[in-house]
């Protein structure tokens, strides 16, 4: 399995060793979109084309370069007689993947072959018309049509489907039911098809419990002949011609042959001529119409394509940014441990003082250890900011002072030299307001101390109580 980000091959932690991104959920959808494949495969090996399609397609959604799932949908319906779409899905995975693609023998053993490729357009044209006449009603020339179709692709489950649909119409039920059969030995699970051959079932056994009576003949019906019925003889005689009028009538017919020709026989040429050539620009406007669709449609996986990098991108930073922070502060807990052993508080104090607490640790163990060996350090580590807080006084930087003190405070809230020396910084910063709050504290919270003697000092009136006051 290879990163999203970086392209490298993972291994089983939570993390890319390269590129340090979380591909925990990454993994997830990876493993289901295999078991999809792997269901699909199953269904299709078993003839259920339709299930198997639909397993494929959700595979697909979750990694749309599922190069197998996608290789495998093709054939699937190349095996239910849709190949525009087969190629479809074999000319995108070929995109996906150039080299070493079985998609690339299924192109080439189907363009390999002209005349089965100008087959195939043929029969798509002429199953369309069959779906126009259908709608119009003109059921007779849709049929004709599908039959024609079937005859070149007979794995073409939509058009079994069709026939059978508009023979079920024509009442004749039983020629629907071996078309419906045909459509269910490509695809067994088919729900159309279950539900047309369910039909066709329900009219079979009605017709069989109420048959319908046969018509009589009309030769059956004619009323027999009686003994008064008088029977004429055809009429034999003709008037005797001459060879003028022969050769006349001869003549007569030869100009209305002629003429028939002329206004019979010619019009049908010239409007077969005039189909040809509206046929040759209909195919050329087809042409024209699929390639400008597969324009659009390249277009479009373009711009989202473009669109999905862009949130993967940005992910990539979120995530990588995140990882970093998470594996700097399990290296500063193992240093602070190691430290620990070796009973050189300071330095595991320094440590564990550089561990970011705003970061997310989605680990049980980590919290327990860092609670317990701050609470184990906790003299050491407060010693440790306060002496951090003493030099950034000294040095006039005031704000690092101050934020030094709140550390040191966070983990001994008894530590009274820093609640003061807080106050101090406060003071020296020019935020006098916030200084007199702290010095008030201290004289509060720690009274009769040393740094409570001091803190009086800045606020001579104050004679402590409620900081509210």
């Amino acid at each position: 399995m290879k990163c999203f980000n970086c392209g490298s091959t993972l291994s089983g932690s939570d993390f890319c060793s390269n590129c340090g991104v979380r591909v925990t959920v990454y993994k997830k959808i990876i493993r289901m979109s295999n078991t999809f494949y792997n269901m699909g495969l199953m269904k299709a090996q078993n003839r259920d084309l339709s299930g198997a399609a639909a397993s494929l397609e959700r595979s697909l959604r979750l990694n749309k370069r599922n190069t197998k799932a996608r290789n495998l949908l093709g054939l699937v319906y190349y095996e239910m007689g849709e190949t525009v779409q087969a190629l479809s899905e074999w000319v995108i995975s070929q995109n996906y993947d150039a080299t070493n693609n079985l998609a690339n023998n299924y192109i080439k053993l189907i363009q390999s072959n002209s005349n089965r490729l100008e087959e195939m357009k043929r029969n798509i044209k002429n199953f369309n018309t069959a779906l126009k006449m259908a709608k119009r009603g003109a059921d007779d020339v849709a049929i004709i049509q599908l039959k024609k179709v079937l005859s070149q692709n007979p794995r073409m489950v939509k058009g079994r489907q069709l026939l059978a649909l508009l023979l079920m119409k024509t009442g004749e039920y039983e020629r629907a039911r071996r078309e419906l059969r045909k459509a269910l030995s490509v695809d067994r699970c088919n729900t159309l098809s279950l539900r047309y051959m369910k039909e066709v079932e329900a009219l079979l056994q009605r017709e069989k419990k109420n048959p319908e009576k046969k018509q009589k003949d009309p030769i059956e019906e004619r009323q027999a002949l009686s003994g008064d019925a008088v029977i004429v003889p055809p009429h034999a005689y003709r008037e005797p011609t001459n060879g003028a009028v022969t050769i006349l009538n001869v003549v007569i017919g030869l100009l209305l042959g002629a003429l028939a020709m002329y206004f019979l026989v010619t019009p049908v040429r010239v409007q077969n001529e005039v189909d040809k050539n509206n046929d040759l620009v209909r195919t050329y406007n087809q042409r024209i119409a699929i390639k400008n669709s597969s324009i659009s449609e390249l277009e479009r996986q373009v711009a989202s394509l473009t669109e999905e990098k862009e949130k993967l991108q940005k992910q990539a930073d979120q995530n990588t940014a995140q990882g970093k922070n998470t594996v700097s502060n399990y290296e500063n807990l193992i240093t602070a441990l190691s430290a620990y052993a070796d009973q050189k508080y300071d330095n595991a104090a320094d440590a564990l003082g550089q561990i970011n607490e705003d970061v997310a640790m989605d680990s049980q163990v980590f919290d327990t250890v860092y609670k317990n060996l701050k609470a184990s350090l906790k003299d050491t580590m407060a010693k440790n900011y306060f002496e951090t807080g003493e030099e950034a006084y000294d040095a006039g930087k005031y704000e690092d002072a101050i934020a030094a003190y709140k550390r040191c405070l966070e983990v001994d809230a008894t530590y009274a030299d820093a609640m003061y020396k807080m106050g101090c910084a406060y003071y020296a910063s020019g935020s006098r307001d916030e200084s007199t709050k702290i010095f008030k504290q201290v004289v509060d919270t720690f009274p009769g101390t040393q740094a409570a003697s001091e803190a009086q000092q800045f606020v001579p009136d104050y004679k402590g109580g409620s900081l509210s006051e």
